[in-house]
């Protein structure tokens, strides 16, 4: 069950860790980042779609056959008069809605047609540009995740590689799009881990990455007690040390040493230039860094996987695994020495 935690505990931490480097990174950037490239709207401006006069009369309303409307709306598209008739919308204007427009003067169905939505593209340049494309985009839309309605898109020829994105339904310029923006949507992206495109964070994804959160800081506390129930953690109010003595297993010599508590024997003895061997550097995965205890020292998981039983009896036990205030008397065997040993 602990091998199992701890290797749970190792798998969350790699998924959050890289999580959270990404949030580190997109973070900086939305804090260094100049707001007003990164929103597109640099060449933006405002389009002037009511006209200089309105000498000819409107159609009455009252002719219009479109008794089902739940909204009526005159709207002027450059310089022109619509009639717009709303039978369905939502809350907000990117969900999906069931719209009409008709000509004010005729009283016929008039839908945005290309060449005035590539003048409304333009006029909402600020500057000389030249138009590449446009065309009528139905949902799902890349760069419009969240729009519900068709949209036309309009290809700028500029440096920045710009599109305009214009209402069909209403002749609105809903933004401008251009690499800056796309960086910008890119970063958000990241931010919001929204990987699927769904425009926003409330998602199933981030909801999982809240509950493996969650697993890692559990899985942390359960691996914390098992490191403090077997000795291997203790709560020191002051940095404190311990003399062990310590007898080389080759050549039987004995020194004493003043070993940190703070530290595994394995970290410890390695300040005093005794060092172990081991492949895992103190992991207590590989089972190289092996010392003899005659003081009865509790066993760890590690060391069940690692050592065999006789030799747990014998009071064989591994360094990285306990620390200088457990013992007073070591016997090791230097990387040194096991190094000449094979």
């Amino acid at each position: 069950m602990f091998k199992l935690n701890t290797s749970l505990h190792k798998w969350l931490s790699l998924l959050v860790g890289i999580q959270l480097l990404i949030w580190l990174g997109t973070g900086l950037y939305f804090n260094l980042m100049d707001h007003q490239k990164a929103s597109g709207s640099v060449h933006l401006r405002s389009v002037d779609h009511n006209a200089a006069t309105h000498s000819k009369p409107l159609m009455p309303l009252s002719q219009l056959a479109f008794d089902n409307a739940k909204q009526l709306k005159l709207l002027w598209i450059l310089g022109h008069p619509y009639y717009q008739l709303t039978f369905e919308s939502g809350a907000h204007g990117y969900q999906h809605k069931d719209v009409t427009l008709v000509d004010a003067h005729s009283g016929d169905i008039r839908p945005l047609s290309e060449t005035l939505v590539r003048t409304i593209a333009l006029k909402s340049y600020d500057g000389a540009v030249s138009i590449t494309s446009a065309h009528l985009l139905t949902p799902p839309i890349d760069e419009l995740p969240r729009e519900e309605n068709p949209v036309w898109q309009v290809k700028l020829d500029d440096a920045n590689h710009t599109n305009v994105y214009i209402e069909a339904s209403s002749g609105a310029v809903l933004g401008h799009f251009n690499d800056d923006r796309r960086l910008h949507d890119l970063m958000l992206k990241l931010h919001f881990m929204d990987y699927f495109n769904t425009g926003g964070f409330n998602h199933w994804l981030i909801i999982v990455f809240a509950i493996a959160s969650l697993l890692l800081s559990m899985t942390g506390i359960t691996w914390l007690v098992e490191r403090f129930k077997s000795g291997q953690l203790r709560i020191m109010l002051k940095p404190s040390s311990q003399q062990v003595t310590v007898t080389d297993q080759a050549t039987a010599q004995s020194s004493v040493l003043t070993l940190s508590t703070q530290e595994t024997l394995f970290d410890a003895l390695a300040q005093h230039n005794v060092l172990l061997p081991s492949n895992c550097g103190g992991g207590g995965t590989c089972g190289l860094c092996r010392i003899h205890s005659e003081q009865a020292l509790k066993i760890t998981p590690p060391e069940q996987a690692r050592l065999s039983k006789s030799k747990l009896a014998e009071g064989y036990r591994l360094a990285c695994q306990h620390k200088a205030s457990e013992v007073t008397h070591i016997t090791v065997r230097t990387n040194k020495e096991s190094a000449k040993a094979q």
